[in-house]
């Protein structure tokens, strides 16, 4: 749920303007991951019959549709900044690959493992593991799968669910990129294309929900590069968004805490924009502990959850004791694993690998075809 790209400053249409990390977007990373451990941590220890305190604090849900924003935001921005900059398009599509692995890779099969290690010495001692928070997997095929996230029905933890979505968004990336730098409506065709099949057809799978805030994150760094004055709207609009989000939400039992409701992306969205353009808001963001919660968001994702789900189940009932929890052992995998992972030598090093194998794989079967054969005889 982290994304390394190089992101903007105050935001300026002089095409000289030169991208840089800011703090900001890690402080909205820390927002999102903050919101979400909220939510899961009253699920665990709050009855949902305690009212409006437990409708606000599983409302932190969306601070799942912030990340896919985020994440397409960060995806996109790079590109979208050279394009401006130079009118050129410069886009290596095995090296983004080969970097989404090793950024999003590594670090979820560390967690995986240890969970499973866990949960399966608690077993084996005669303990229950926290279902359905942790669901074993029913075989060890399953489990396979779940590590090259190729079982979305299934998963070890229930918020890995996101990683799945995510992959198959990198996989599509290219060609949505491709598509809106030639022909930007097509964006806006491609979110009423995937809510149309979500809610109108039988294939609700979540994918076609939760698409439209990646690509409005997309849509947000075009305008961010772009000094776009709607930009200064942005915080007034965040508001608005939220208002009306609160307004048209489902009803029923935790059905407004489900990512498939536009209007919620929609307030990340205004959420983003507002960060890159509003200073106030960015010194706000910029603060240092919560920026660190941002650097850090991906491996408090990772963790969070079970750790919040069997501090519920041994009978822990103190909201910020759980939140607390969840936060400090994220902490410590992002310590311990994913900093390691993450830092710039290590990180361009096993890009550089995997880049050679896979390059190398593709060079195979380009010149092992026919043609090849005969030439050599």
């Amino acid at each position: 749920m982290n994304d390394d790209a190089k992101l903007p400053g105050p935001i300026s249409a002089s095409p000289s303007a030169a991208p840089q990390h800011l703090a900001y977007m890690d402080g909205l990373r820390g927002i999102a991951i903050l919101l979400v451990v909220a939510c899961h941590g009253a699920k665990y220890t709050m009855d949902f019959h305690q009212g409006w305190p437990y409708h606000a604090l599983e409302e932190g849900a969306h601070g799942v549709d912030l990340f896919f924003v985020i994440s397409g935001f960060c995806l996109a921005y790079p590109i979208l900044r050279r394009r401006f900059d130079t009118g050129a398009l410069s886009f290596d599509v095995v090296r983004f690959y080969c970097r989404r692995v090793v950024r999003i890779v590594p670090a979820y099969w560390v967690a995986f493992l240890a969970l499973l290690a866990v949960s399966l010495i608690v077993i084996a001692r005669g303990g229950e593991v926290p279902w359905p928070a942790v669901k074993m997997p029913p075989t060890f095929g399953n489990g396979v799968l779940q590590l090259f996230f190729l079982n979305s029905a299934t998963n070890l933890c229930g918020s890995f669910w996101t990683l799945a979505v995510e992959l198959r968004w990198y996989i599509v990336f290219p060609i949505v990129m491709w598509l809106y730098m030639r022909w930007p409506a097509t964006i806006y065709a491609l979110m009423v294309a995937a809510l149309a099949v979500y809610w109108f057809t039988p294939f609700e799978r979540i994918d076609f929900a939760t698409l439209p805030g990646f690509l409005l994150g997309i849509i947000a760094a075009d305008l961010a590069i772009r000094g776009n004055r709607v930009n200064r709207f942005a915080p007034a609009l965040f508001v608005v968004a939220v208002a009306a989000s609160l307004w048209l939400e489902p009803k029923g039992h935790l059905d407004y805490a489900v990512q498939n409701q536009i209007w919620w992306q929609v307030a990340a969205f205004f959420l983003v924009l507002a960060g890159v353009a509003n200073g106030v808001l960015q010194r706000v963001l910029a603060y240092r502990a919560l920026a660190w919660v941002g650097i850090a968001a991906y491996s408090i994702y990772l963790y969070h959850d079970p750790i919040e789900a069997w501090y519920a189940f041994s009978g822990g009932q103190n909201l910020i004791l759980a939140m607390a929890a969840g936060v400090l052992i994220g902490a410590l995998g992002w310590l311990l694993v994913e900093r390691h992972v993450t830092d710039r030598t290590t990180r361009d090093r096993l890009v550089a690998a995997i880049e050679r194998t896979v390059r190398r794989i593709l060079d195979v079967k380009k010149w092992s075809g026919p043609d090849y054969k005969r030439n050599v005889a």
